[in-house]
């Protein structure tokens, strides 16, 4: 898997001088091919030359070919051999990873064409977390079909550290989220629903009648925690561990509602919860929000999308939310 002279230019492939991004750019524009990001991503996943030629019924010899053909390209090594195979470099990763959006993004493309192909009007395709998903872009839709029930929508449920990027590659018209912390200047945030943070418990809970609590008055409940990447998560750390460093926790952290309200129905159990989503825990969960006071904000949650370019069927199905 040895590589070839490093190329430097969109027409110079032997020129030794280090490559721009813009050079790099020309040059994946001009020779790699479709082919070629799928052996990438079957390479990372198989860890195999073999298994992921196999995988896209390819032979070993032009698989090694095509993988030779892309380092030589870029100047750049993208798979190292170890003791199980093969591995790819943090050079080849960072193609990996970009290789999978696109890949993503052209099938979600084939998707919506086959849908248009079909008779529907028009298609959007949208990324929303969780929380966004209850509050907002569920009713959203609900109401936007009433007017609009020819047009296709692709709906990619995440989290926005996973969304976001596949909105600035292309993959994505828009990411319904929390506001993020940066942005592009050719993307923009518009706040659609504020938010706050909430703790639930059941309804047998010791305090679950009682107002004015305080935190510390929580010392012998049990913390249900979402995973690391919510924002509550964050105030959680930042401000129950503040008040209560000894806080019992249950050794599971999950996104699952399902979940959340199984462990709620536990008499010692809370949860720091978005306001948004405590109105559709499961139902049969007997559950209620504690009277109690946190000082720490959650982002509002709202929509990301290009600043220019928007499209029409998005700007229609916001101003129905507008409407509300």
């Amino acid at each position: 898997m040895a590589l070839s002279t490093p190329p430097t230019d969109s027409d110079n492939l032997d020129d030794p001088a280090p490559p721009q991004g813009q050079v790099l750019y020309a040059r994946l524009a001009r020779h790699a091919r479709l082919r070629q990001l799928q052996l990438l991503v079957a390479l990372q996943q198989c860890g195999s030359v073999l298994q992921a030629a196999a995988s896209l019924h390819m032979s070993q010899s032009a698989a090694t070919q095509a993988l030779a053909e892309m380092e030589r390209i870029l100047g750049v090594r993208l798979f190292e051999r170890h003791a199980r195979g093969i591995r790819p470099t943090l050079a080849g990763q960072t193609l990996v990873d970009t290789a999978r959006g696109v890949l993503a993004a052209l099938e979600e493309a084939a998707e919506s064409l086959a849908a248009i192909r079909r008779g529907a009007a028009a298609a959007l395709r949208l990324g929303a977390t969780p929380a966004a998903t209850q509050a907002i872009l569920s009713p959203l839709l609900a109401e936007f079909y009433k007017t609009e029930p020819r047009v296709h929508i692709d709906v990619q449920e995440d989290s926005s550290q996973r969304l976001l990027p596949l909105l600035l590659n292309g993959g994505l018209d828009a990411v319904f989220c929390r506001e993020p912390v940066l942005l592009p200047a050719s993307y923009v945030f518009k706040p659609l629903q504020p938010d706050e943070p909430v703790i639930m418990a059941s309804t047998r809970h010791p305090l679950a009648k009682r107002r004015g609590v305080a935190l510390s008055a929580l010392k012998d409940s049990r913390w249900v925690l979402p995973t690391a990447t919510i924002a509550v998560r964050e105030i959680f750390e930042r401000e129950v561990l503040a008040a209560l460093p000894d806080a019992l926790q249950f050794p599971v952290s999950t996104v699952s509602l399902p979940v959340f309200a199984s462990l709620l129905n536990q008499p010692d159990a809370v949860a720091l919860v978005p306001q948004s989503i405590a109105p559709v825990l499961p139902s049969g969960a007997q559950l209620c929000q504690l009277d109690v006071q946190l000082s720490s904000p959650l982002p509002p949650l709202g929509v990301v999308h290009r600043r220019e370019q928007i499209p029409a069927m998005l700007i229609r199905m916001l101003k129905s939310w507008r409407n509300k």
